[in-house]
C-alpha cells in the first residue's frame, strides 16, 4: 500500500514539474507582452508631455524606445501566431504567417 502512494506521489511530482516546464515559453511571452504594453504605454505619454513643453531632442529619443516597445510587442504577437499557425494542417496558414512577418519586419525598417 506505501509503495501504490509513493508511486502516485512521484507520477503526481513528474508531472507537475512537467507543467512548470511547459507554462515557462507562456510565462516568458506573457511577461515580455507585458514589459510591451507599460514600455509603449509610457513612451506614449511622454511624447505628449515632450511635445507639449517643445522638447524635440527629448521627443526623439522618446520615439526611439517607442520603437523599441513595439518591435518587442510584434516579436510576442508573432510567436503566439506562430503557436497557433504550427497546429494548422493546411500549407496556407504558414504562406500567410510569412508574408505578414516579412511585411512587418520590412516596414519596420523602412519607416
Amino acid at each position: 500500500m506505501a509503495s501504490n502512494s509513493s508511486k502516485s506521489s512521484n507520477s503526481s511530482s513528474k508531472s507537475t514539474s512537467t507543467q512548470k516546464r511547459g507554462f515557462s515559453i507562456k510565462w516568458f511571452l506573457n511577461l515580455l507582452s507585458f514589459v510591451a504594453l507599460v514600455v509603449v504605454g509610457i513612451c506614449l505619454l511622454l511624447q505628449v508631455i515632450f511635445n507639449a513643453i517643445d522638447a524635440q531632442r527629448l521627443s526623439s529619443a522618446i520615439n526611439a524606445t517607442r520603437t523599441i516597445g513595439e518591435c518587442i510587442a510584434y516579436c510576442v504577437i508573432a510567436a503566439y501566431a506562430f503557436f497557433f499557425v504550427k497546429n494548422k494542417k493546411k500549407p496556407i496558414w504558414f504562406v500567410l504567417y510569412a508574408v505578414a512577418l516579412t511585411a512587418i519586419l520590412i516596414l519596420i525598417i523602412f519607416r
